[in-house]
């Protein structure tokens, strides 16, 4: 399993997709997953056959993903909003979702309006 240290810094390392597609190293990408995933790639998306077709990451659009990063066990699939990790060894996907930030003013203006409503009800 991937600390969640290291999940936190590759959002941070990859906040948005690159200018251009050719700093991705696709390639890295299709040297590891190729075969196993059985990974392909289009113009402007790139498919994991062996995830099936009802799989939500089954074709991922190439200009919503942010970075890749190759591990010992792993690589990573960085967008803005989940990492992807598939094992290198065997076909085995795990998927982190990015949780979502809350604004210091947004939390400010919940806890006003739950404790209004606390105070109002009969």
């Amino acid at each position: 399993m991937i600390a969640k240290h290291v999940i936190e810094s590759l959002y941070r390392k990859y906040p948005k997709p690159p200018k251009s597609l050719s700093n991705l190293n696709l390639d890295k990408l299709i040297a590891v997953c190729g075969n196993l995933y059985g990974a392909k790639l289009s113009d402007d998306t790139i498919s994991f056959a062996q995830l099936g077709n009802s799989s939500p990451f089954h074709s991922i659009l190439l200009r919503n993903i942010c970075g890749i990063e190759k591990f010992e066990y792993h690589i990573a699939l960085v967008t803005s909003s989940y990492i992807l990790f598939f094992n290198r060894d065997k076909v085995d996907v795990t998927v982190h979702f990015k949780p979502e930030t809350i604004s210091c003013l947004k939390r400010i203006y919940h806890r006003i309006k739950q404790q209004l409503f606390h105070s109002f009800r009969p």
